[in-house]
């Protein structure tokens, strides 16, 4: 009875439990790779900052090289902001990544590491704190 308990355990832990942690790990993925938005943020790179702009403006020369002035500001704080804002991204979901990795290989070896307990036990190997 306790045998097929075990068996039991180990065949969802190996098969629907890795299954579900696969799919959580990559939810969690996308949806860091979707709140940062990498994509968009390349395509609008040198968007106006906050769609920020002088729009065209017509009137004397002085008027018109501010508003130039004003629409190359605002690109070059977007693009400053914006590339910012990838590089964090790309830091966050590469971390993600990882982190998601390191939680599956680990959810792999879970199941044998009481019977390494048992075995170091049986050794006489006791951990030794302080």
């Amino acid at each position: 009875m306790l045998s097929m308990f075990l068996v039991g355990i180990i065949s969802w832990w190996y098969s629907g439990g890795i299954a579900s942690r696969w799919r959580h790990a990559s939810d969690v993925w996308v949806a860091t790779v979707e709140f940062f938005s990498v994509g968009q943020l390349l395509t609008t790179l040198f968007s106006p900052y906050r769609q920020i702009s002088a729009g065209r403006v017509q009137g004397s020369f002085s008027a018109v090289v501010r508003a130039s002035f004003d629409r190359l500001f605002s690109r070059i704080i977007g693009a400053i902001i914006r590339t910012f804002t990838i590089l964090i991204g790309a830091v966050a979901i590469y971390l993600q990544f990882m982190y998601q990795l390191i939680v599956l290989i680990f959810w792999l070896f879970v199941p044998v590491l009481p019977i390494v307990g048992v075995v170091l036990f049986a050794f006489g190997w006791v951990p030794q704190w302080m």
